[in-house]
């Protein structure tokens, strides 16, 4: 699994057919922040795990919000997440989270056995 945080916002990762790719960014909900999914990679992606993991400890601690994205087919496609209040629509978002996904053929595992003479 490749797993990207923050720090790799408008990058470029690359993954092997069937490999997982996992973004985790910092949530606060109760200042009623939420990443909101606007792109997961399709078609070479699909979405399969999304969520929220509260902290431990007092009530009003943010957490990190998880995202899983299964390399399906070789291509590009990019994950962008907006980082806003879900009513505050015509508001720009606080933070945008953009990652392009570069899906490549499955690497072929060379032959251990040396050939017979």
């Amino acid at each position: 699994m490749i797993q990207v945080d923050a720090n790799s916002n408008g990058r470029e990762v690359s993954v092997a057919v069937d490999e997982t790719v996992q973004v985790s960014l910092a949530e606060n909900r109760t200042t009623g922040f939420r990443w909101e999914l606007k792109s997961k990679a399709e078609p070479a992606c699909m979405l399969v795990k999304d969520a929220f993991e509260p902290a431990k400890g007092p009530p009003g601690k943010g957490g990190p919000h998880r995202w899983q994205f299964q390399a399906l087919r070789p291509g590009t496609g990019e994950i962008e997440l907006e980082y806003r209040r879900p009513w505050e629509r015509d508001a720009p978002p606080r933070r945008i989270f953009k990652l392009t996904v570069r899906v490549e053929k499955q690497a072929s595992v060379p032959n251990s056995t040396p050939p017979s003479e």
